[in-house]
Protein backbone atom coordinates (compact mmCIF):
# COMPACT_ATOMS: atom_id res chain seq x y z
CA UNK A 1 0.00 0.00 0.00
CA UNK A 2 0.99 3.74 -0.27
CA UNK A 3 1.38 4.97 3.02
CA UNK A 4 1.69 8.39 2.51
CA UNK A 5 -1.03 8.42 0.12
CA UNK A 6 -3.43 7.13 2.49
CA UNK A 7 -2.50 9.11 5.67
CA UNK A 8 -3.27 11.79 2.84
CA UNK A 9 -6.58 10.54 3.06
CA UNK A 10 -6.89 10.14 6.76
CA UNK A 11 -5.64 14.36 7.59
CA UNK A 12 -8.70 15.42 4.65
CA UNK A 13 -10.89 13.46 5.85
CA UNK A 14 -10.42 14.81 9.37
CA UNK A 15 -10.36 17.73 7.64
CA UNK A 16 -13.17 17.77 5.75
CA UNK A 17 -15.44 15.30 8.21
CA UNK A 18 -16.27 12.77 5.22
CA UNK A 19 -15.07 10.33 2.79
CA UNK A 20 -16.90 12.08 0.13
CA UNK A 21 -15.19 15.43 1.16
CA UNK A 22 -12.04 13.92 1.27
CA UNK A 23 -12.32 12.03 -2.12
CA UNK A 24 -13.24 15.62 -3.82
CA UNK A 25 -10.54 17.72 -2.12
CA UNK A 26 -7.88 15.01 -3.37
CA UNK A 27 -9.63 14.58 -6.72
CA UNK A 28 -9.67 10.80 -6.11
CA UNK A 29 -12.66 8.67 -6.58
CA UNK A 30 -14.72 8.00 -3.67
CA UNK A 31 -14.78 4.05 -3.99
CA UNK A 32 -10.55 4.87 -3.94
CA UNK A 33 -10.32 6.79 -0.92
CA UNK A 34 -12.81 4.52 0.90
CA UNK A 35 -9.66 1.53 -0.34
CA UNK A 36 -7.00 3.35 1.21
CA UNK A 37 -8.61 3.53 4.49
CA UNK A 38 -9.42 0.37 4.78
CA UNK A 39 -5.92 -0.02 4.03
CA UNK A 40 -4.19 1.77 6.18
CA UNK A 41 -6.61 0.09 8.91
CA UNK A 42 -4.89 -3.32 7.69
CA UNK A 43 -1.36 -1.66 8.44
CA UNK A 44 -1.84 -0.07 11.77
CA UNK A 45 -4.20 -2.87 13.21
CA UNK A 46 -7.07 -0.60 14.67
CA UNK A 47 -10.34 1.19 12.75
CA UNK A 48 -9.46 4.29 11.66
CA UNK A 49 -13.78 5.50 11.14
CA UNK A 50 -16.91 4.98 13.29
CA UNK A 51 -19.24 4.48 10.05
CA UNK A 52 -23.03 5.03 9.98
CA UNK A 53 -25.60 5.86 7.49
CA UNK A 54 -24.68 9.40 7.01
CA UNK A 55 -20.94 10.11 8.30
CA UNK A 56 -17.77 8.33 9.35
CA UNK A 57 -16.33 9.83 12.38
CA UNK A 58 -12.76 9.52 13.47
CA UNK A 59 -12.08 6.87 16.24
CA UNK A 60 -9.95 7.52 19.34
CA UNK A 61 -7.44 5.58 17.86
CA UNK A 62 -7.62 7.33 14.21
CA UNK A 63 -7.23 10.27 16.34
CA UNK A 64 -4.46 9.42 18.49
CA UNK A 65 -2.42 8.72 14.80
CA UNK A 66 -3.77 11.64 13.03
CA UNK A 67 -0.44 13.97 14.61
CA UNK A 68 2.08 11.50 12.98
CA UNK A 69 -0.11 11.45 9.67
CA UNK A 70 -0.29 15.12 9.08
CA UNK A 71 3.68 15.01 10.06
CA UNK A 72 4.27 12.23 7.46
CA UNK A 73 2.24 14.07 5.02
CA UNK A 74 3.86 17.42 5.47
CA UNK A 75 7.28 15.78 5.25
CA UNK A 76 6.11 14.45 1.95
CA UNK A 77 5.34 17.58 0.17
CA UNK A 78 8.20 19.18 1.83
CA UNK A 79 10.61 16.23 0.01
CA UNK A 80 8.52 17.00 -3.55
CA UNK A 81 9.23 20.41 -3.17
CA UNK A 82 12.97 20.19 -2.38
CA UNK A 83 13.21 17.50 -5.21
CA UNK A 84 11.68 20.50 -7.60
CA UNK A 85 13.71 23.15 -6.29
CA UNK A 86 16.35 20.10 -6.74
CA UNK A 87 15.69 19.72 -10.80
CA UNK A 88 15.41 23.44 -11.40
CA UNK A 89 18.91 24.21 -9.82
CA UNK A 90 21.73 24.22 -12.68
CA UNK A 91 24.76 22.29 -12.85
CA UNK A 92 27.50 24.39 -12.83
CA UNK A 93 30.58 23.55 -15.25
CA UNK A 94 33.59 25.05 -15.11
CA UNK A 95 35.16 25.84 -18.63
CA UNK A 96 38.19 27.16 -20.92
CA UNK A 97 38.15 31.36 -20.41
CA UNK A 98 38.34 30.87 -24.12
CA UNK A 99 34.61 29.78 -24.66
CA UNK A 100 32.53 32.74 -25.76
CA UNK A 101 29.44 33.95 -24.14
CA UNK A 102 27.15 33.37 -27.08
CA UNK A 103 28.80 29.63 -27.60
CA UNK A 104 28.02 29.02 -23.76
CA UNK A 105 24.43 30.46 -23.98
CA UNK A 106 23.77 28.97 -27.08
CA UNK A 107 24.84 25.58 -24.97
CA UNK A 108 22.60 26.78 -21.91
CA UNK A 109 19.74 27.36 -24.32
CA UNK A 110 19.43 23.46 -25.87
CA UNK A 111 20.11 22.44 -22.68
CA UNK A 112 16.80 23.88 -21.28
CA UNK A 113 14.92 22.23 -24.35
CA UNK A 114 16.24 19.00 -22.93
CA UNK A 115 14.92 19.51 -19.69
CA UNK A 116 18.49 20.63 -18.02
CA UNK A 117 19.45 23.94 -16.67
CA UNK A 118 23.59 24.98 -16.97
CA UNK A 119 25.68 27.51 -15.20
CA UNK A 120 29.44 28.19 -16.56
CA UNK A 121 32.29 28.99 -14.50
CA UNK A 122 35.27 29.93 -16.45
CA UNK A 123 38.95 29.24 -15.53
CA UNK A 124 42.02 27.87 -16.17
CA UNK A 125 43.11 24.09 -16.44
CA UNK A 126 44.33 23.79 -12.80
CA UNK A 127 41.22 26.07 -11.57
CA UNK A 128 39.19 24.36 -13.35
CA UNK A 129 40.05 21.10 -11.51
CA UNK A 130 40.53 23.14 -8.28
CA UNK A 131 36.51 24.04 -8.38
CA UNK A 132 35.94 20.62 -8.81
CA UNK A 133 37.99 19.33 -6.40
CA UNK A 134 36.40 21.69 -3.97
CA UNK A 135 32.63 21.19 -4.57
CA UNK A 136 32.29 24.77 -5.92
CA UNK A 137 31.52 23.07 -9.33
CA UNK A 138 29.53 19.63 -10.48
CA UNK A 139 31.38 19.37 -13.89
CA UNK A 140 34.18 20.71 -15.54
CA UNK A 141 35.97 20.95 -18.74
CA UNK A 142 39.42 19.00 -17.91
CA UNK A 143 42.50 19.62 -20.35
CA UNK A 144 43.75 16.21 -21.12
CA UNK A 145 46.58 14.97 -24.04
CA UNK A 146 44.38 15.23 -27.13
CA UNK A 147 44.53 10.91 -27.64
CA UNK A 148 42.55 10.72 -24.60
CA UNK A 149 40.02 13.06 -24.65
CA UNK A 150 36.06 13.11 -25.50
CA UNK A 151 37.09 16.07 -27.87
CA UNK A 152 40.25 17.70 -29.75
CA UNK A 153 40.79 21.06 -30.80
CA UNK A 154 43.66 21.80 -33.04
CA UNK A 155 46.05 24.06 -32.35
CA UNK A 156 48.43 26.62 -34.48
CA UNK A 157 49.82 30.09 -34.48
CA UNK A 158 47.72 33.23 -34.74
CA UNK A 159 48.86 36.62 -35.85
CA UNK A 160 48.28 40.09 -37.12
CA UNK A 161 49.15 39.38 -40.94
CA UNK A 162 47.30 36.86 -42.94
CA UNK A 163 49.59 34.36 -44.85
CA UNK A 164 48.46 31.15 -46.76
CA UNK A 165 51.42 29.33 -45.26
CA UNK A 166 51.92 26.97 -42.41
CA UNK A 167 54.32 27.59 -39.81
CA UNK A 168 57.28 25.75 -39.59
CA UNK A 169 58.77 26.56 -35.70
CA UNK A 170 62.30 27.25 -37.49
CA UNK A 171 60.85 30.17 -38.62
CA UNK A 172 60.94 32.12 -35.58
CA UNK A 173 64.91 31.75 -35.92
CA UNK A 174 64.73 34.12 -38.99
CA UNK A 175 63.13 36.66 -36.65
CA UNK A 176 65.30 36.74 -33.68
CA UNK A 177 67.60 39.50 -34.16
CA UNK A 178 66.58 42.44 -36.15
CA UNK A 179 62.71 41.63 -37.13
CA UNK A 180 60.59 43.57 -39.61
CA UNK A 181 57.57 44.47 -37.59
CA UNK A 182 54.09 42.68 -38.68
CA UNK A 183 56.49 39.94 -40.50
CA UNK A 184 55.61 37.12 -41.41
CA UNK A 185 56.59 35.29 -38.11
CA UNK A 186 57.28 37.00 -35.22
CA UNK A 187 60.22 36.22 -33.00
CA UNK A 188 58.02 34.59 -30.44
CA UNK A 189 55.27 32.50 -30.24
CA UNK A 190 53.01 32.95 -26.78
CA UNK A 191 51.49 30.31 -24.93
CA UNK A 192 48.39 31.06 -22.92
CA UNK A 193 46.84 29.86 -19.33
CA UNK A 194 44.88 27.05 -21.25
CA UNK A 195 48.04 25.61 -23.01
CA UNK A 196 50.18 26.32 -19.93
CA UNK A 197 49.60 21.93 -19.79
CA UNK A 198 52.64 19.42 -20.12
CA UNK A 199 50.99 17.46 -22.98
CA UNK A 200 50.75 20.82 -25.22
CA UNK A 201 53.54 23.37 -23.63
CA UNK A 202 55.90 20.33 -23.51
CA UNK A 203 55.47 19.17 -26.65
CA UNK A 204 55.48 22.87 -28.19
CA UNK A 205 59.18 23.01 -26.81
CA UNK A 206 60.81 20.24 -27.18
CA UNK A 207 59.95 21.05 -30.91
CA UNK A 208 61.55 24.24 -30.91
CA UNK A 209 64.40 22.71 -29.04
CA UNK A 210 64.74 20.30 -31.83
CA UNK A 211 64.56 23.39 -34.37
CA UNK A 212 67.26 25.62 -32.25
CA UNK A 213 64.41 27.79 -31.35
CA UNK A 214 65.29 29.86 -27.98
CA UNK A 215 63.20 29.08 -24.73
CA UNK A 216 62.50 32.94 -24.06
CA UNK A 217 61.21 32.52 -27.96
CA UNK A 218 58.65 30.46 -26.44
CA UNK A 219 57.52 32.48 -23.63
CA UNK A 220 54.17 31.19 -21.32
CA UNK A 221 52.08 34.31 -20.43
CA UNK A 222 50.04 34.68 -17.13
CA UNK A 223 46.83 36.06 -19.55
CA UNK A 224 45.73 35.93 -22.91
CA UNK A 225 45.26 39.98 -22.78
CA UNK A 226 48.84 40.01 -22.26
CA UNK A 227 49.96 37.50 -25.11
CA UNK A 228 47.25 39.50 -26.85
CA UNK A 229 48.79 42.82 -26.16
CA UNK A 230 52.85 41.46 -28.02
CA UNK A 231 50.57 40.09 -31.27
CA UNK A 232 49.16 43.35 -31.39
CA UNK A 233 52.23 45.64 -30.56
CA UNK A 234 55.45 43.71 -31.31
CA UNK A 235 53.94 41.37 -34.25
CA UNK A 236 54.43 37.91 -32.27
CA UNK A 237 52.38 35.00 -32.63
CA UNK A 238 49.68 33.94 -30.42
CA UNK A 239 48.89 29.72 -29.91
CA UNK A 240 45.54 29.16 -30.19
CA UNK A 241 42.49 27.89 -31.64
CA UNK A 242 40.99 28.58 -34.98
CA UNK A 243 38.11 29.70 -33.00
CA UNK A 244 39.60 31.52 -30.67
CA UNK A 245 41.76 33.71 -33.54
CA UNK A 246 38.49 34.83 -35.29
CA UNK A 247 37.16 35.96 -31.69
CA UNK A 248 40.47 37.54 -31.17
CA UNK A 249 40.49 39.25 -34.53
CA UNK A 250 43.54 37.85 -35.54
CA UNK A 251 44.78 35.02 -38.61
CA UNK A 252 45.18 31.54 -37.98
CA UNK A 253 47.28 29.10 -39.36
CA UNK A 254 48.55 25.72 -39.31
CA UNK A 255 51.73 24.62 -38.33
CA UNK A 256 54.11 22.69 -40.76
CA UNK A 257 55.62 19.21 -39.52
CA UNK A 258 54.04 19.25 -35.44
CA UNK A 259 50.30 18.13 -34.94
CA UNK A 260 49.68 19.85 -31.83
CA UNK A 261 45.83 19.60 -29.96
CA UNK A 262 43.86 20.63 -27.40
CA UNK A 263 42.31 17.46 -25.52
CA UNK A 264 38.88 17.40 -23.30
CA UNK A 265 37.13 15.64 -21.62
CA UNK A 266 33.54 16.23 -19.32
CA UNK A 267 34.31 15.05 -15.89
CA UNK A 268 32.59 15.39 -12.65
CA UNK A 269 31.67 13.32 -9.42
CA UNK A 270 28.49 12.27 -10.64
CA UNK A 271 28.21 9.63 -13.85
CA UNK A 272 24.35 10.67 -14.42
CA UNK A 273 25.88 14.17 -14.54
CA UNK A 274 28.07 14.09 -17.13
CA UNK A 275 25.70 12.01 -19.12
CA UNK A 276 22.99 14.11 -18.66
CA UNK A 277 25.16 17.24 -20.00
CA UNK A 278 26.85 15.34 -23.31
CA UNK A 279 23.36 13.57 -24.34
CA UNK A 280 21.91 17.05 -24.42
CA UNK A 281 24.51 19.25 -24.57
CA UNK A 282 27.80 17.30 -26.16
CA UNK A 283 27.86 18.79 -29.72
CA UNK A 284 27.10 22.55 -27.88
CA UNK A 285 29.81 22.42 -25.84
CA UNK A 286 32.17 20.75 -28.47
CA UNK A 287 31.90 23.68 -30.54
CA UNK A 288 32.25 26.11 -27.59
CA UNK A 289 35.67 24.53 -27.30
CA UNK A 290 36.87 24.75 -31.07
CA UNK A 291 36.54 21.11 -31.63
CA UNK A 292 34.97 18.89 -34.30
CA UNK A 293 30.93 17.82 -32.96
CA UNK A 294 29.49 14.84 -32.71
CA UNK A 295 30.34 13.08 -29.47
CA UNK A 296 27.05 12.81 -27.81
CA UNK A 297 27.89 9.56 -25.11
CA UNK A 298 31.26 9.80 -23.07
CA UNK A 299 33.85 6.70 -23.52
CA UNK A 300 33.75 4.09 -20.08
CA UNK A 301 35.87 5.50 -17.89
CA UNK A 302 36.26 9.02 -18.90
CA UNK A 303 32.70 9.72 -17.15
CA UNK A 304 33.45 9.07 -13.49
CA UNK A 305 35.03 10.95 -10.67
CA UNK A 306 38.30 12.98 -11.77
Amino acid sequence: MDLIAACRVLVTLAERGSVTGAAASLRIAQSVASRRIVALERRLGGPLLERTARSAVLTPFARDLLPSARRLVRLADELELDAERARLRPVTIAVPPGCTTRDLAVADAAARAAGVRLSFVAGPPSGRADLLAAGDVRLAVSSVPASEGLWRAELGAAGRRATEHELRIGSLLSSRAGRIGDGDAGARLHIGPEDDVPHVRDVLQRAGFAAGVLPGQLPVDGSVTAALASVLAEGDLLLCTELEAHDLGLHWRRFEGLDLARGFSLTGHSEHDVAAVLAAVGDDLAAALGAPSGVAIPAEGQAGRE
